[in-house]
């Protein structure tokens, strides 16, 4: 974050008390803009001080500082977002996760999303597919999950894809994984119910095993 004066710029100031001759009005504090730009931008502005007895309005002005502020990125936020990244969406499998024993029997059809974020700009430049990730691979992977064994949870499959991407492609450094149910016993109409979550590679992924 840096700061940057601007020019001076005029502030109307209607309430003001009309400056007495030979005095000049105090200079006010500074006004601070938050800005994410680089540039900050100026202007004037005609500022009445006073109004005469008559209402007629008296051409005064007087000039206030404005520093403008760079603040770049929203606080917390992952600086791999918006970034290069592999997308794969509405893959279905059957597989039988779930509490219920019918779940565990019968099974049902899963939807699943992936978002794995990595550096593409070198598969960008050389068209070879050893610069990526192939998303047929991490296609396999989940595929092997949500057709695994069973797990009560959704929110265990999709620990266990998340986990399993990390530990297979050193590459990437963030997953996101939804998982959802499109056939709830619930009263009304869905796409699907689930969950989602976000994992960033840090040591503990890269020290697990897949489950």
């Amino acid at each position: 974050m840096y700061l940057r004066r601007s020019q001076s710029s005029c502030v109307p100031h209607e309430h003001a008390s009309r400056p007495h001759s030979g005095t000049r009005a105090p200079a006010p504090n500074p006004i601070i803009i938050a800005s994410t730009s680089e540039e900050s931008s100026t202007r004037k502005e005609d500022v009445p001080l006073s109004h005469g007895s008559s209402g007629r309005q008296h051409q005064a002005f007087r000039h206030r500082e404005i520093i403008y502020i760079s603040s770049g990125p929203s606080m917390g936020e992952p600086d791999f977002v918006n970034k290069d990244k592999l997308i794969l969406r509405g893959l279905q499998f059957h597989g039988f996760h779930g509490v219920k024993p019918e779940e565990k029997k019968l099974g049902q059809k899963f939807v699943v999303d992936v978002d794995a974020w990595l550096d593409l700009r070198n598969a960008g430049k050389s068209d070879d597919i050893s610069d990526t990730v192939s998303y047929t691979n991490i296609y396999r992977l989940v595929k092997e999950v949500v057709e695994g064994p069973s797990r009560n949870l959704l929110e265990s499959v999709a620990h266990v894809i998340a986990n399993t991407t990390f530990l297979k492609f050193p590459q990437i450094s963030a997953v996101r994984v939804m998982v959802g149910k499109p056939h709830v016993a619930v009263h009304g109409t869905i796409d699907y119910l689930g969950i989602e979550i976000l994992r960033h590679r840090d040591q503990d992924h890269d020290k697990c095993e897949p489950e």
